[in-house]
């Protein structure tokens, strides 16, 4: 190959090349013959790629492993670190609204035992009479004051 026809060669190539430099070399009848075997022959090599069986890619490919407990594990830990974040952080904000929407209670008075109480100095009475009360679940059986 002549150096003065590279830049045909990259120019068929696909590459950038000078347009001047492209010009020269196209000028002479050897750089326009050069160019057009240069193009059939890149045609044919692409044909003949083009009729090649492209191999399955699985056959290229290495296997993936199947996904056992191994593959499962990093999710399941995942799924019950989140699972006890929600369930701790739930609790921690409910405990925080309710301290804050708590009524304020009055101030009950601590428990202290009394001493009992002085026996009565004086007896109750009998009693004179006795008054009955009776309870009737029957509206108009009771006039109030009849």
């Amino acid at each position: 190959m002549d150096d003065r026809f590279e830049v045909i060669d990259a120019f068929v190539d696909g590459e950038r090349v000078d347009a001047a430099a492209l010009k020269r070399a196209l000028a002479e009848a050897e750089g326009r013959d050069y160019f057009v075997d240069m193009w059939l022959l890149r045609e044919s090599v692409q044909d003949d790629l083009a009729r090649e069986p492209v191999p399955h890619a699985a056959a290229q490919a290495p296997r993936a492993a199947a996904p056992g407990p191994s593959h499962r594990r990093p999710t399941f830990l995942v799924a019950i670190a989140a699972s006890l974040i929600g369930v701790v952080g739930g609790g921690l904000g409910g405990y925080a609204i309710a301290e804050r929407l708590r009524v304020p209670r009055a101030v009950e008075s601590p428990v202290v035992d009394a001493p009992a109480p002085p026996p009565a100095s004086f007896p109750a009475p009998p009693p004179t009479r006795a008054i009955p009360i009776e309870f009737s679940t029957d509206n108009a059986a009771s006039r109030g004051g009849d």
